[in-house]
């Protein structure tokens, strides 16, 4: 599975504090897992369960997302 930009910033949304840039320093899959850094540096970890419902999420939106 890939992560794209869209998908981590869909699974970060919640994390932000207010004002803080949503766009992500770098994401990635493990297996079970995505890992996505913040751009206040802050990593957070997302299991399968939070990536599937952040692609439905997305989906919802109309916006594209490939993986």
């Amino acid at each position: 599975m890939e992560i794209t930009e869209a998908l981590a910033i869909e699974l970060t949304k919640n994390c932000l504090k207010n004002g803080q840039d949503e766009k992500p320093k770098f994401w990635h899959w493990n297996d079970d897992f995505a890992t996505v850094k913040l751009s206040d540096g802050r990593v957070k970890v997302f299991n399968r369960v939070e990536v599937e419902h952040a692609k439905l999420m997305l989906k919802n939106k109309g916006e594209k997302n490939e993986g």
